[in-house]
């Protein structure tokens, strides 16, 4: 039996809440051939036996974070293409088509990304989402450069990444996106297109707008992400939001 041409990885610690639906969108997708793995932290729900009523590959990755997770999917994934994904997260029926088609465009594309829409968020998380992404869009569109990828809608070429090393999991918050961008642009073309977009839960927005700029933008994300890349490692940690 042939290796699948994509390989989708999707970390998971106790998201029984989510996973079936997340799941449930890559069964109907109309690219079938690819393989799905779930990188588990150490779930004590009912999130092992929801992957396995969709047949996707389970793997414990114990006391990880989500960059170790994803790092973990990614060495023992068989396709050429891995993609990122999430527990929480909806992808339309084309996702997977539209992804590989970008790939099949130019030969020098080493990773694909595109918007994203929020669900079940507060009004002003809705709001600054939407603005990112067309700002996202714009400077794409008027440079050919792409600033941001949210790791559950970025893939990339895996013997690529796997020649860069991998993830660096000494990295948490921005572990699995900005530095994963930042090291594939210096190999290869990023591509957008607006046509990949998933739409993924506004779990994380509902903290409040303060908290949420204040503690989880600036403080967990952005100062976490800048001490990391000089100390080589992360120094402020966090418990992933349910």
């Amino acid at each position: 039996m042939s290796s699948p041409k994509i390989s989708v990885v999707i970390p998971t610690y106790n998201e029984e809440k989510y996973l079936s639906n997340s799941l449930e969108s890559f069964k109907n997708q109309t690219y079938k051939d690819f393989e799905l793995i779930i990188a588990d932290g150490g779930s004590t729900d009912d999130t092992r036996n929801i992957a396995g009523q969709f047949g996707a590959k389970f793997i414990n990755v114990p006391d990880s974070n989500v960059v170790r997770a994803r790092d973990a999917g990614l060495r023992i994934a068989k396709g050429n293409i891995l993609v990122g994904a999430d527990a929480d997260t909806y992808y339309p029926p084309d996702h997977l088509e539209n992804i590989w088609n970008e790939y099949q465009k130019n030969g020098k594309v080493v990773a694909v990304t595109g918007r994203a829409i929020m669900v079940n968020g507060p009004w002003w998380g809705v709001a600054i989402w939407d603005l990112t992404y067309k700002l996202i869009a714009c400077i794409f569109r008027l440079t050919g450069k792409v600033l941001y990828a949210p790791a559950y809608n970025l893939s990339y070429k895996k013997q690529v990444f796997l020649d860069l090393g991998g993830y660096n999991t000494a990295l948490d918050f921005g572990g699995d996106e900005l530095d994963v961008l930042t090291r594939l642009k210096k190999v290869g073309k990023i591509a957008f297109s607006p046509k990949i977009c998933p739409q993924t839960d506004g779990r994380r927005y509902k903290v409040g707008f303060f908290t949420f700029l204040f503690k989880h933008a600036l403080y967990y994300y952005t100062l976490n992400y800048l001490l990391a890349r000089f100390f080589r490692k992360s120094l402020i940690r966090a418990k992933p939001v349910r």
